[in-house]
């Protein structure tokens, strides 16, 4: 957990009181005209900071009514920082849950959106092997119109490895993908749902 004496001392109030968690004190904050997507020197706005300080904790109640908030009161779900990562990334990165994600992505969030690496939620969600978080991104494809390739290097009966296509369905949980080592080992096309050459289709290939 962050040291609150670090945050406090965090060039936006606002942002310190969001990375904290502290839903009243952004209340106040917000109500004395601070400005809900001001950014500190890395980029972050409020949303950004709360998303990047969950670390993987369970999100609760107090977690979402705070995002739910921010968002209410104009946060941009698609901002980011100086990586280029976005709120979703970042709450896809420390496993924050499938609530937080759904949460964003019905405020307008996108999961295909890229950060200056070339990654996006969805490289993130499968690097961090969290299937709920995965099937809210999926789903949030599919009624988009979007297909989603997922395909995976797996250890087969053998021992040798073994390459599985997942079309708009997870990996099954008892299988053992190899997992990715670095989003640039993750290949993503996106395009419009009605392109004849298929350019919808996100590709998402492990690398052993």
């Amino acid at each position: 957990m962050p040291d609150p004496r670090d945050l406090l001392t965090d060039a936006s109030p606002l942002i310190g009181a969001a990375r904290l968690g502290k839903l009243r004190l952004v209340r106040l904050l917000l109500e004395g005209g601070a400005r809900v997507n001001e950014r500190n020197p890395q980029g972050e706005t409020p949303l950004l900071a709360a998303c990047k300080a969950l670390r993987g904790e369970p999100s609760g109640p107090g977690t979402l009514k705070m995002l739910q908030y921010l968002l209410d009161n104009q946060a941009d779900p698609n901002a980011q920082d100086r990586s280029g990562r976005t709120a979703l990334m970042w709450s896809c990165m420390e496993r924050a849950g499938a609530q937080v994600a759904s949460t964003l992505i019905s405020a307008g969030a996108d999961p295909s959106m890229e950060d200056y690496s070339g990654a996006s939620a969805l490289v993130y969600a499968v690097n961090a092997n969290h299937q709920p978080t995965l099937q809210v991104l999926l789903d949030a494809c599919r009624a988009k119109g979007r297909d989603l390739i997922i395909i995976t290097t797996e250890i087969g009966v053998s021992g040798g490895s073994v390459t599985k296509r997942y079309l708009n369905v997870l990996p099954s949980p008892d299988t053992s993908p190899v997992p990715c080592m670095s989003p640039s080992d993750i290949i993503i096309k996106t395009g419009s749902p009605n392109s004849p050459d298929g350019d919808n289709v996100f590709n998402f290939r492990g690398s052993g």
